[in-house]
């Protein structure tokens, strides 16, 4: 996983309530990917808001809008990533790009598969989210900046907005670590211990 640090990039305005783990990855393109590995989880995200039935890219929907093009920082609407608990949505998240969601409220079982990849969802009050997208709006493909360390954000105007994150989740994004890289960073323990072991009970061994 990338660790995360600060992030200065382009943030879009997603301007949309209840956007669920369905409509982040349609149920379709699960069975999809399996058949077809060229697709990936950046080309199915949020599909069917990009895309029309033709597969033509939706003019009027923000991310096809040029000046959002490239943006790290989705600034969401409430309850972004409810419903199922499929970790590909956390997946095309990350694959489109985006690093940071900024939003009122996310899915419990998504913040935990987004942080376990390197997503950071950030929950701010409803004001200091409209006004985040009034300043995004107002002047398209502004940027904005996310300092894990500090747990700021900072938004196009200066102003600054402070986020709560467990520390334990802040630590592991900080040195983009994953749940197997924390098992890593004790494998020393662990394979003196398997040493340990098998010596002991060396009849064991041939059994393992």
């Amino acid at each position: 996983m990338e660790p995360f640090t600060k992030l200065t990039a382009i943030a879009a305005p997603l301007d949309i309530a209840k956007v669920d783990t369905g409509m982040i990855v349609p149920g379709r393109y699960q069975r999809i990917r399996r058949r077809l590995p060229e697709i990936t989880y950046a080309d199915v995200f949020l599909h069917d808001l990009r895309f029309d039935e033709n597969e033509n890219p939706r003019p009027d929907f923000v991310l096809n809008q040029p000046a959002y093009r490239g943006a790290r920082i989705l600034v969401t609407g409430a309850d972004f990533g409810c419903g199922s608990s499929r970790e590909s949505a956390a997946y095309a998240v990350l694959d489109y790009g985006v690093r940071v969601m900024i939003g009122q409220s996310f899915g419990e079982v998504f913040v935990g598969n987004c942080m376990q990849s390197g997503v950071i969802p950030i929950v701010l009050p409803q004001e200091a989210v409209r006004d985040l997208w009034r300043q995004i709006e107002a002047s398209p493909g502004t940027t904005m900046t996310v300092d894990l360390a500090a747990q700021t954000v900072t938004a196009p105007d200066g102003r600054q907005h402070g986020f709560d994150i467990d520390a334990t989740r802040k630590e592991r994004l900080l040195k983009g670590l994953d749940e197997v890289g924390v098992t890593f960073e004790h494998l020393l323990e662990i394979e003196a211990f398997e040493a340990s072991y098998r010596k002991k009970m060396p009849w064991l061994a041939s059994k393992i």
